[in-house]
């Protein structure tokens, strides 16, 4: 077999290394063929835990590497989650300043029109405007396509320079959008912001699975999670603050503000160190190795980082990492790193972080009601996001998954009938009761996702894939999550109008399908290593590691881009539902949302220009998530994420100075570039640094800062005066910005990303750090094989399709688009929209929106503790229920009274669909949230790991592009059947658990192919020993 220079050196050094540690005990050679993984015989081998750090083509199985958990761990994690604050701060912006009056009359003058003449418009029709959906949705869409250049980067550059671009696109997104002056500017922002999405995503939960220690990986990786809630809070409240400032320049605020976490990312990004698996598998051998003792705290870090080498010898032999992904032994990964993208979005979580002003304007909300409602929900879902924390490596995957699936089930349930029964088209008999009872479900439902399929929706794909196969599988999830991001994004609102109430019923059939699909099909991965490959592993074993106080740091770091991107998602509905906001750029929404029986209560927001602004992130991120799988893998999960912050920061200035649209879209673009590349790169970076007993914890940090961004934006929002306060809002996304830049200038990059760059010695010694341990050698020496694996692959996205990599491909690119079709982002991004449109005062759908905030935050905490002790399946498969019961709630009650020109929505109605919105967002935030994130993080083996996220990141952000910019229109036509729509998606992808997702739960990440795939009764077929090449050859 002809091989590269450095797959010689790799291998020549795991001989050297092998031969230093065996003596006279073992004496082995290493053939120069791809069936040179039987190295592994060097340390004990468990049958209970492994590790992210090689490949899986050619892992030989696991142990547990000796590792504490080092504070430089700990301090790169959270650097490098700050892409996740950027990504959250980005998610909550939008749905807020669409639905401030100055934005919309600035920009969206159609819907500021239906919203400011009551009874012109349905009520669930007054944001159904494609324009205003796409500058939502354009974020998920860039970030769809920009995720597959993340993949080549995180590959080609290593994960640390990934994020750096990620926040480079995040400041310049911002720049752009708070400078808008008119909806071109605010679109070419949305569109930026969405390539930072796109290699935000692909590079920083790659980052944090290679970096923590195996048995807190979850949790680390979960820090990205955690910061998009955090962030998602943050443009809550900052879009609450905003929303009260006089004067039209407010939503500029909102949306410059975006530059903070965009600035942390890009920071961040420059300080912290790449990932062992990065520089190893990038050739840089004693970096890798010196990288690796510094993140693992110990000095024997001999195991783990000759394993890596071998992972990055493996990895460097895959020439097309996406073919690689398509080969039998990927295919499980791939597929659940999909569906877990795809069912993440389809929970509905985005919908309601997008449009959360609008939404609860929508149900009847007045404007600081809606906002405070957002704010609410955008803490939830913080503290949810910690719960996930907690329990992600000590319950497990699958246990946070299937809870997760039923509380989001049932609340979206309650909210289907309340809003059936209290809110019509042009009636809003919802009262204050009520209002408050859907506030509280809609908390339920942010809670759930928050704890589950938020933070695992990028854990799992992080962790999952091999070395050779973890850039391009990655990048494959961050396209999926960008695409059905994108999609609910630009739906949503459509959605609302047309589907009415029954749009969380849509969202609860999906929250049922994806509780099914975890059942099934994702396996547990909790405390399996995060580096090696599917394809040979043999054995198992935890390696020893200790939870030091670096891979903490490093994933609180790294995981900030979840701050910056829940940040974004909340404040974009924050700023959509103040009156000066839309005023000045949507002004045609603001007549709408002005004048009474204008139209219909449905329909006020239904402006396309107005979801545009939120969508246009995540189209952005879509693209960029592309180029944030290259930085991933060519520069590493660090430097990634500092890109991610570069671009948050640019940005949030963008978005904060933006005088028209087109800077407000220019800056959302920024700000989608930057999610793109955080991501790509810190689900990935909190996987692999992440020990295995807690990777799913500290992966749904990511999820649990996503929710925080949203909840902080809401509270924002509140405080905030009028007029300019959407400027405020949108500009005070800088300071996640700023955390996520500075953060991953701070933590040191991956292991995984470190070896598979070649930096074997560098690698190793991060890999010692951030386990805490001397002896790595186990982990190092899976971690090298993994690599030597990934380095075999010349055309990641390509690898991605081989047979070994359909599975983790079909998951990966599923549970993006199912995360989105949750209709968690439509809510997200659109609640004090929606709440208003429900009927709710601005005020009091402001504070239903930070209700369900709230409970994102804090359901998402709760997918943090059960993600590693229940399993990934067990959280989506209750969330599964929790949504479906909840949306179909929530579709019955506003179906029945909320009419197109009245709302019989009395005050105890009202009172239930917050309920069961908070249930929804609640089982989303515990399940679909985190583990669309981290269950594609996890299952691709290395060398189609960056690819892998890539396309994960790209299809989330595709789909919440899609969400984003639909979602006002759906609502505006569909009416209260939009929640029927995610009432049946959930449906399918709790079946598509079920059925398909194994668990993953306490599995090393090089080991997911002999103790996961393997042994699942139908993607053990993908996994046999014949690879899909012209020449058959027998692949180990």
């Amino acid at each position: 077999t002809t091989k590269t220079k450095q797959s010689y050196r790799n291998e020549e050094y795991v001989h050297q290394q092998l031969t230093i540690q065996c003596g006279k005990v073992l004496s082995m050679e290493l053939t120069k063929s791809r069936q040179s993984s039987i190295f592994y015989v060097v340390h004990s081998l468990s049958p209970l835990e492994t590790m992210a750090g090689g490949g899986f083509g050619t892992g030989t199985g696991g142990g547990d590497f000796e590792a504490k958990i080092t504070p430089l761990v700990i301090i790169s994690c959270i650097l490098a989650s700050s892409g996740g604050l950027m990504f959250g701060y980005d998610v909550g912006i939008s749905g807020g300043v669409t639905s401030m009056p100055e934005f919309l009359r600035e920009f969206f003058p159609t819907v500021y029109k239906k919203n400011s003449q009551p009874g012109l418009e349905s009520n669930y029709c007054k944001y159904d405007n494609q324009g205003l959906q796409l500058f939502t949705s354009s974020l998920y869409l860039a970030a769809l396509v920009a995720t597959f250049v993340a993949s080549y980067t995180t590959k080609s550059l290593g994960r640390k320079l990934t994020m750096l671009m990620a926040g480079i696109f995040f400041l310049v997104g911002t720049v752009f959008n708070a400078a808008a002056v008119n909806l071109a500017m605010l679109i070419i922002g949305r569109i930026l912001l969405g390539c930072g999405v796109g290699f935000a995503n692909q590079a920083v939960p790659l980052f944090l699975s290679e970096v923590a220690p195996t048995r807190i990986r979850g949790s680390l990786n979960i820090l990205f999670q955690l910061m998009c809630t955090i962030g998602i809070l943050v443009a809550n409240m900052i879009n609450y603050g905003t929303s009260k400032m006089s004067g039209p320049n407010g939503w500029r605020i909102s949306l410059g503000l975006a530059a903070i976490p965009a600035l942390l990312l890009t920071m961040g990004s420059l300080i912290v160190t790449d990932t062992p698996n990065s520089l190893i598998a990038r050739g840089k051998m004693e970096e890798g190795k010196a990288i690796l003792k510094k993140i693992r705290g110990v000095d024997n870090v001999e195991p783990e980082f000759l394993e890596i080498v071998e992972a990055s010898r493996a990895a460097n032999e895959v020439k097309h990492p996406f073919r690689n992904l398509l080969k039998r032994r990927n295919r499980p990964q791939l597929v659940i790193a999909i569906c877990m993208q795809i069912f993440q979005q389809l929970t509905g979580i985005n919908a309601i972080m997008f449009y959360a002003p609008v939404l609860f304007k929508t149900l009847g909300f007045k404007s600081d009601a809606s906002l405070y409602s957002s704010a609410i929900t955008g803490a939830v879902n913080v503290l949810s996001t910690v719960v996930s924390i907690y329990f992600v490596d000590r319950a497990g995957r699958r246990v946070l998954l299937l809870e997760a699936g039923v509380q989001m089930f049932l609340s979206q349930i309650v909210i289907t009938v309340v809003l059936g029964i209290k809110l019509k088209d042009d009636v809003n008999n919802l009262g204050h009761g009520l209002g408050i009872l859907v506030l509280v479900f809609v908390c339920s439902f942010v809670a759930s996702f928050a704890w589950s399929w938020g933070p695992l929706g990028w854990l799992i794909p992080s962790e999952i894939f091999a070395l050779d196969a973890r850039s391009a599988g990655q990048s494959v999830a961050v396209f999926f999550n960008m695409l059905f991001t994108f999609i609910i994004a630009q739906a949503f609102l459509s959605m609302l109008c047309h589907m009415m109430f029954a749009i969380f019923l849509f969202f609860a059939i999906w929250v049922f399908a994806m509780t099914l699909f975890t059942l099934f099909l994702i396996p547990e991965t909790k405390e399996t290593m995060a580096g090696g490959g599917f394809g040979a592993a043999s054995g198992g074993g935890d390696f020893e590691a200790k939870i030091t106080p670096l891979v903490i740091m490093s994933c609180i770091m790294a995981a900030s881009g979840g701050l910056m991107f829940g940040y974004d998602v909340g404040i974009s509905g924050g700023v959509t539902s103040m009156p000066s906001f839309l005023k000045q750029f949507f002004p045609v929404v603001y007549k709408k949302t002005q004048e009474t029986g204008l139209d219909s209560n449905y329909c006020k927001y239904d402006n396309q220009g107005l979801q545009l602004f939120t969508s246009s992130l995540y189209l952005a991120a879509l693209i960029s998530t592309f180029f944030a799988s290259y930085t991933t893998r060519s520069l590493g999960r660090k430097l990634t994420m500092f890109i991610a912050g570069v671009f948050f920061v640019v940005g949030t200035v963008f978005n904060a100075a933006a005088v028209n649209l087109a800077m407000l879209i220019i800056g959302r673009i920024l700000l989608g570039c930057g999610v793109g590349f955080a991501n790509q790169a810190v689900p990935l970076f909190l996987s692999e640094i992440a020990p295995t007993r807690i990777r799913g914890a500290l992966n749904i940090l990511f999820q649990l800062n996503i929710t925080i961004g949203i909840l902080l934006q809401i509270l924002l929002i509140m405080e905030l005066p009028r007029g300019y306060g959407w400027r405020v809002s949108l500009g005070l996304a800088g300071i996640p910005a700023g955390m996520l830049t500075i953060g991953s200038l701070i933590v040191v990059d991956t292991p995984n990303s470190l070896i598979e760059r070649g930096k074997l010695e560098e690698g190793k010694a991060v890999l010692k750090r951030i386990r805490g341990v001397d002896n790595v050698d186990p982990e190092f020496l899976e971690i090298v094989e993994a690599s030597r694996v990934a380095k075999e692959v010349k055309h990641p996205f390509r690898n991605l399709l081989k047979r070994r990599n359909r599975p983790q491909l079909v998951i990966a690119i599923w549970m993006q688009i199912f995360q989105q079709f949750t209709g968690i982002n439509a809510v997200m991004f659109y609640a004090p929209v929606l709440f208003q449109t429900l009927g709710f005062k601005s005020d009091a759908s402001l504070y239903s929106a930070v209700i369900t905030g709230a409970v994102n935050v804090l359901s998402t905490v709760v997918s943090i503790y059960f993600v590693d002790r229940a399993g990934r399946r067990v959280l989506l498969l209750e969330a599964g229920v929790q949504m479906f019961l909840s949306q179909l709630v929530v579709a019955i009650i506003m179906g029945l009274k909320v009419k197109d020109h009245s709302n019989n929505l009395g005050h105890g109605l009202a009172i239930i669909v917050v309920l069961m919105v908070c249930s929804f967002v609640s089982s989303f935030a515990w399940s679909w949230g985190p583990l669309g994130w981290l269950i594609p993080s996890e299952t691709f083996p290395l060398e189609a790991r960056s690819a892998g996220q890539s396309v994960a990141v790209c299809t989330n952000m595709l789909f919440t592009f899609i969400i984003a910019q639909a979602f006002l229109s759906m609502l505006c036509n569909m009416k209260f059947g939009i929640f029927l729509f995610f009432t049946f998606w959930v449906f399918v992808m709790t079946i598509f658990v079920v059925v398909l997702i194994p668990e993953t739960k306490g599995v090393p990440i090089e080991e997911m192919t002999e103790r996961v795939w393997k042994q699942h009764w139908f993607w053990k077929r993908f996994m046999d020993d014949v690879e899909d090449d012209p020449k058959g050859k027998l692949h180990a």
